[in-house]
């Protein structure tokens, strides 16, 4: 009697193999490109703060747009963005990402007007979207099962100290062009910036290749046992049509133990098929949404701290405020590097609030002690809480995502990145606007804040609510 032998493979296998461990060579050349990104990235910010202000003229409400702007790009592709990490691969949209967003900041050499600024803002916007999408699912991936809430800690790190290197560099580099350089002092920055950019690029080209959507092994050459003739390979068009046949396939097939197959336990594909329909034609994945708005919430702090504290510092007379923002960032990375376990043990709830505490109480601090003390307070206060926040609501993002979806949902949560400064960019400067001072943008942040702990508590106590995982 003739039999073929059909190979269990999951449904959806990791793009990169299933990883044994956490620090390998792609997971350190991935976080070392992640680091050049940030540190490129974070220095933009208070340069573009102080070209609107010291060039074009702008207030409180045109540096706010200046700094959210990008966000409409970002938001805009992000679902294409997610399609195509899944398709093309992890690695394409890191490189391709960097490079195309090096080329834009190099373009900021010729950003003289408010209208240039706001087109090169937008430009950034999606560039730098593939980048953080491509490089957040690629953690994923390379991370093992039961340590992913430690790789997702240990990612953070780089950008944290990427954030934190940022602004200090762009404001060093500034001063020592105005000071020491025949280029102006912005187009020094920019330049600088521009080379850790590319400098992320070359470096993203030494991970491994990675395809998510063909990622299973492909069935070995199977000889018909009637006649002895090897089957031929599945072309392309088979090979659709297999991989979109496994779930059916694993209905009635699991993983083999000793080559015994044994069936799918009821409760695993109850969720996996419930989390595929749910998902199913949509253009954001629906189990990344609450965590995604409680992380815009809370990280609202970062168009007051990059886009309103240089324009405070320079209305206060504050001096240099670089060592600010990098005693935010180094204090960020060292509770990360001591704590790396804590969303995996703490779990979401727990960690979440007291981030959100940390964040509301740190903005009050700033706005109302404008001082250099109260501005180490402030960011002191605000790292304590904000080194768990952006861990342990994208451990509960991509809980239980199968690794050919990852991608999007990777893609729908670090899309409210882009919507806490699109929409939180405006607010802040509206409401320093009409309150008459720059300390106003504070305490709307603070208040933001404060409402991401409801929303927090909201989530978490209704099981039904799409994302809320029992961690």
């Amino acid at each position: 009697m003739s039999q073929t032998t059909i190979p269990a493979t999951p449904v959806a296998a990791p793009p990169l193999g299933e990883p044994s461990r956490l620090f390998s060579v792609p997971f350190l050349v991935l976080n070392l490109s992640a680091l050049l990104s940030a540190v490129s990235f974070s220095a933009l910010l208070p340069l573009i703060s102080r070209l609107v202000t010291e060039q074009t003229g702008g207030g409180d409400v045109a540096v706010g747009f200046a700094i959210s702007v990008f966000a409409v790009t970002a938001i805009a592709a992000r679902p294409a963005i997610g399609r195509l990490g899944d398709e093309r691969g992890r690695r394409f949209l890191v490189v391709s990402g960097c490079f195309l967003t090096a080329l834009t900041i190099f373009g900021h050499v010729w950003a003289d007007t408010y209208a240039v600024i706001l087109v090169m803002r937008l430009l950034i916007g999606g560039f730098q979207g593939a980048f953080f999408v491509g490089s957040a699912a690629m953690v994923s991936d390379l991370a093992p099962e039961d340590r992913r809430g430690e790789a997702l800690n240990w990612f953070s790190v780089s950008i944290y100290l990427g954030m934190a290197l940022g602004p200090w560099m762009g404001e060093a580099t500034k001063a020592w062009g105005d000071s020491s350089l025949p280029l102006d002092g912005f187009d020094t920055a920019f330049v600088a910036a521009g080379l850790l950019m590319a400098g992320a690029a070359l470096v993203g080209i030494w991970l491994p290749p990675d395809v998510p959507g063909l990622a299973a092994p492909a069935p070995p050459v199977a000889a018909d046992r009637a006649n002895g003739v090897p089957q031929r390979p599945l072309g392309s068009a088979q090979a659709r049509l297999v991989q979109a046949a496994r779930p059916l396939v694993f209905e009635l097939v699991a993983q083999r133990d000793g080559g015994n197959p044994q069936p799918l336990a009821a409760s695993e594909h109850a969720e996996q098929s419930a989390k595929t329909t749910s998902n199913a034609g949509r253009i954001f994945y629906r189990s990344a949404l609450w965590p995604g708005t409680i992380l815009a919430m809370g990280i609202i702090i970062f168009p007051a701290l990059y886009g309103f504290l240089p324009k405070l510092a320079t209305e206060r007379d504050l001096g240099d405020i670089g060592p600010v923002f990098a005693v935010y960032g180094l204090l960020v990375l060292v509770l990360r590097v001591v704590g790396r376990k804590l969303p995996d043990t703490m779990g979401t709830k727990r960690t979440a609030t007291l981030a959100l505490i940390g964040a509301s109480a740190g903005m009050v601090v700033m706005g109302t002690f404008v001082t250099p003390l109260g501005l180490y307070a402030g960011v002191v206060i605000m790292a304590l809480g904000g080194s768990l926040l952006y861990p342990s609501l994208m451990l509960a993002a991509v809980d239980g995502v199968p690794p050919n979806e990852r991608a999007r949902a990777v893609s729908t949560f670090t899309m409210f990145f882009e919507l806490s400064a699109g929409i939180g960019g405006p607010i802040l400067g509206v409401t320093a606007w009409l309150v008459g001072a720059t300390v106003g943008a504070f305490y709307a942040s603070a208040t933001l804040s404060a409402i991401g702990i409801v929303l927090l508590w909201i989530w978490q106590r209704d099981p039904s609510l799409p994302g809320n995982q029992p961690r």
